[in-house]
């Protein structure tokens, strides 16, 4: 017997199944959620929930941030005596100071150029939703020189509320009561051409007695979308009507969903429930609902796998909100690019000649259309590799389609033909000014070398980024051998 063939058993049945794995990069997130005080106030973290930092120490409660698209400014509103303040400090929280001191001040975003901000100012009546009575206002993040917007004689007439502009600056989508209920509009900067542009399926809901209404709307980064809730307002519920009534009150709970429909008014679809929606950096809806199990909100985000769950919010605390940090992943040379998820595993290898030790045909594939993207899929093995007779289903979570949105997003695979148990490793995708350049490890393959290319398996490695239309370059290197898996 060879010397290297009792390692070689051992590692045959170590290595029998080679585990898949769906791995997403990490993003960052900037949330509202209460101490252990009952305090709201503002944590850094990323969108598992690991690495929080507090940001705040608010004596009555910080809510509603908003990070420019620059990353490097921060607004909320905190309460400050009986006003409810806008806010703004450097990201990490410090150098914070008050912008908008006095009056109800709520939901503020930036304008694209990070210089400005938008909000709506309330004029509070007991027991009515703060969107009926608003005004829009804006203000020079430098200067603090703000001005009301949508002054002509005609929107005067009307409450216009949660006003967000458009990542071309070009636009704004608001709520207004224009219609008769709250309805989500989109006009130019100065409330001129204003659009309606989501129409529920149903104005009125018969059993509860009350009107769909439409509220927080929020803007796609390419501009192309709007997300919104819709359902019967809260101000319907026991604890506003002082009339008990849970029935009532889980039907109510039951109509809130977050809806998406395009900036044009068309292509309206249901996102799920919810409430609070907000777009990740790559283009996914959040939305945020309930939990009575864990108490407080699940954030639920849209992604190229599927809707995930981001535990941003710790069991049992009250929330107000949240606002993803940007990813600085501008075209210029050096600049990591973002890889939304990534996908390692078996596939039926290309042709590898033992005799020169070579791999014959392409290791490496860029898809950008749904007919490559089901191609490969195709290659992936069905059943687990192992003795088992007959083998079970494999678990590659790629063999289930998740849906990728080619017109968004695109996949680069890289394809180790001649190791089924060691797999490339992804270092960086890196923007060059014309181009990307896509960087792979390829490990020593160590002590599996002698078990390679069994039943003409290989590995693969598959990650999502944004779609890029210049050329793109893969540079492969080798590396140490993989750590030996116990």
């Amino acid at each position: 017997m060879k010397p290297f063939s009792h390692l070689a058993i051992a590692l045959l049945f170590a290595l029998l199944v080679l585990p898949v794995f769906a791995e997403v990069a990490l993003r960052e997130v900037i949330v509202s959620h209460t101490d252990e005080k009952g305090i709201l106030q503002l944590y850094r973290m990323k969108e598992d929930g690991s690495d929080s930092r507090q940001l705040t120490f608010s004596k009555h409660g910080c809510r509603m941030p908003s990070i420019s698209p620059n990353g490097k400014k921060l607004a909320y509103v905190e309460q400050v005596d009986h006003s409810l303040a806008i806010r703004v400090s450097d990201p990490d929280g410090q150098n914070a100071r008050t912008l908008i001191k006095e009056g109800m001040n709520l939901i503020p975003s930036w304008f694209p150029d990070s210089e400005q901000l938008v909000w709506m100012k309330v004029k509070p009546q007991p027991k009515q939703d703060p969107a009926r009575n608003a005004q829009i206002h804006a203000v020079d993040v430098r200067t603090g020189k703000a001005r009301r917007l949508f002054t002509d004689k005609e929107q005067l007439k009307h409450s216009n509320a949660m006003p967000v502009v458009s990542p071309q600056g070009d636009r704004i989508a608001f709520v207004s009561n224009r219609s008769g209920e709250m309805r989500v509009w989109v006009s130019a900067l100065d409330g001129s051409g204003a659009k309606l542009v989501s129409q529920p399926e149903k104005d009125y809901h018969d059993e509860i007695k009350a009107a769909f209404e439409q509220k927080v709307p929020a803007w796609s980064p390419d501009g192309k979308w709007i997300a919104h809730w819709e359902g019967v307002e809260m101000i319907h519920m026991s604890q506003f009507t002082g009339v008990p009534n849970p029935k009532r009150d889980q039907m109510i709970a039951g109509t809130f969903h977050v809806w998406v429909v395009g900036s044009d008014g068309k292509n309206r679809r249901k996102a799920g429930r919810g409430d609070d929606p907000t777009w990740s950096p790559d283009g996914f809806v959040s939305r945020a609902f309930p939990d009575p199990r864990r108490g407080g909100p699940i954030v639920m985000v849209e992604s190229a796998a599927g809707d995930k769950a981001l535990p941003i919010v710790p069991p049992r605390r009250n929330w107000g909100r949240f606002t993803w940090v940007p990813q600085q992943t501008e075209k210029k040379a050096g600049a990591g690019i973002p890889v939304v998820v990534s996908y390692r595993g078996l596939i039926h290898a290309m042709s590898y000649d033992r005799k020169f030790r070579e791999v014959k045909g392409p290791t490496e594939m860029i898809i950008k259309t749904q007919a490559d993207y089901e191609a490969f899929v195709a290659k992936i093995p069905k059943r687990t590799i192992s003795k088992t007779n007959p083998s079970p289903p494999s678990n590659d979570p790629l063999l289930k389609k998740p849906p990728i949105d080619f017109s968004k997003h695109m996949m680069l695979v890289a394809v180790r033909a001649n190791s089924m148990y060691v797999s490339p490793k992804l270092e960086s995708v890196v923007a060059l000014k014309d181009g990307l350049l896509v960087h792979i490890l390829d490990p020593d393959l160590g002590e599996t070398r002698f078990l390679n290319q069994m039943q003409g398996i290989g590995t693969y490695l598959a990650v999502v980024v944004p779609k890029h239309e210049g050329p793109i370059q893969f540079l492969r290197k080798k590396g140490k051998p993989a750590p030996r898996r116990k």
